[in-house]
């Protein structure tokens, strides 16, 4: 689906943005600068060129009737550390309407993102959100 470009975006993992997550979630205190393992889905969205509302509104897609998270993978290559910026680069993998017993109908879409810095890939998420088809 290389027809709708994505922009790259970029995302800067803080010490203290780790420490809060970590907080957040009783998680160990970090030990080194290697960042909680969350981030990887963090980065994803949060580096984002553009905002998963928009990006589905831009698609003719019913983003605000009720869109629903019903995939993530992530993949990681190399651990994320605190205190780095990270680019993030994004396509779409899949858009597929499929039938649903709820809605009658409803589209899957799947975006596909990358997480790096320096020429280096760190993280791969694939995330799928489900919208229902509105007439």
């Amino acid at each position: 689906m290389s027809q709708f470009a994505i922009p790259q975006g970029r995302f800067h993992l803080s010490a203290a943005l780790d420490d809060a997550i970590r907080r957040s979630c009783a998680a160990p205190a970090r030990d080194g600068e290697q960042a909680h393992p969350i981030f990887a889905f963090v980065a994803a969205l949060g580096g984002l060129g553009v905002r998963v509302g928009d990006l589905c509104r831009g698609l003719g897609l019913a983003f605000d009737k009720g869109a629903v998270l019903g995939r993530c993978w992530i993949d990681y290559a190399a651990p994320l550390t605190v205190d780095t910026g990270y680019d993030v680069a994004a396509e779409i993998v899949a858009l597929e309407r499929k039938a649903s017993r709820r809605f009658g109908a409803a589209d899957h879409l799947t975006l596909g993102m990358t997480i790096g810095t320096g020429g280096q890939t760190h993280a791969r998420v694939q995330l799928t959100t489900i919208m229902p088809v509105v007439a």
